[in-house]
């Protein structure tokens, strides 16, 4: 029989820590590598990466998997969390949700960047650090909110003992809300589910009428300025599709939550398959981004060019040993 805790812990583990080196490296090339023209941007990108580097990092802590029993929801921690108790567990969960959902209306609010560039000045830093405040709220409000809706782990034991007695959750840490019909706990789901499709309408709009805008031949957009538009516009396209593995994570949930099938596998999947959201983004900044690919490109033939001088100096020293010999 598959040890699934085992082996989703494992696969959490290696994206987290993935994710959390790629974010890592996009934070530095963004506050160090960046051209002066595209400093007041930087900001949102350092915002985006320091959002999916968190969300990692809460995943590395709870690595959660999530059973639907009707009304009730409840939490098997698998992560670093379990040594600190239920609360600790439920806490980072708690985060680690707020940071996915700041990270749909960051993506949002890049694009508007994008788009308000064109036909004004860039902002400062300052005044973007505002906007990106005032759009990080109602995250902040999801992650206050939602840590009302933690009931007591041994009811929430019971209840999943009493639905599923075939699984085996002694040894576990469980935590969990006992109705999610409530303010705290619905507001949380309702923010992370409803906004996503207006969201994407938005961005596709507006995607639209930024390549309108750049196409436009009365437009007096100089030559480098207009390719460095149409690199973050790839960029932010593909970090637009990314979000696309939420489709995978709501449909296992489903299955569970209208008692199609349960399986440790779907329950597990839940939250594995959205943990590939902030291990991918950054790539499509290392990708598109000239400024940022050059700088990779250089350092990585710069270590492998190290390498090759290694092996290639080996042979000769191996020889001149052999004659001294």
């Amino acid at each position: 029989m598959l040890n699934f805790p085992t082996i989703f812990s494992i696969a959490h583990a290696l994206v987290a820590a993935l994710g959390m080196s790629f974010n890592l490296l996009l934070i530095y090339l963004a506050l160090f590598q960046t051209p002066r023209v595209m400093r007041s941007y930087s900001t949102l990108i350092v915002n985006y990466a320091i959002t999916d580097f968190s969300a990692c990092l809460c995943d590395l802590f709870v690595q959660q998997r999530i059973i639907p029993a009707g009304l009730t929801l409840g939490y098997v921690s698998n992560g670093l969390c379990k040594h600190f108790g239920p609360t600790a567990c439920y806490v980072g969960y708690s985060l680690m949700l707020h940071f996915f959902s700041h990270s749909l209306w960051s993506l949002l609010l890049s694009f508007s960047y994008r788009y308000y560039i064109l036909f004004k000045p860039s902002p400062t830093r300052y005044h973007l650090c505002i906007v990106v405040f005032l759009v990080y709220t109602p995250s902040l409000l999801q992650w206050v909110s939602f840590l009302w809706a933690q009931d007591d782990p041994d009811e929430i034991m019971d209840i999943l003992t009493k639905q599923f007695p075939t699984y085996d959750l002694k040894d576990h840490v469980v935590s969990g809300t006992k109705n999610i019909i409530c303010f705290s706990a619905l507001y949380t789901i309702l923010h992370m589910t409803l906004p996503i499709t207006p969201v994407y309408i938005c961005i596709l709009l507006l995607r639209r009428k930024i390549v309108e805008r750049l196409n436009f031949k009365g437009v007096n957009v100089t030559k480098d300025t207009k390719n460095l538009h149409s690199q973050l516009l790839m960029a932010l396209t593909y970090q637009a599709i990314i979000p696309g593995f939420y489709l995978f994570s709501v449909a296992s949930y489903a299955i569970g939550q209208f008692r199609f099938y349960n399986h440790p596998a779907l329950e597990y999947c839940t939250f594995t398959s959205v943990l590939f959201i902030p291990l991918l983004s950054p790539l499509a900044s290392f990708i598109f981004v000239s400024h940022y690919r050059k700088f990779i490109t250089k350092n990585v033939l710069k270590l492998a060019n190290i390498e090759q001088s290694e092996t290639s100096i080996s042979p000769y020293y191996t020889r001149k040993a052999h004659t001294i010999g």
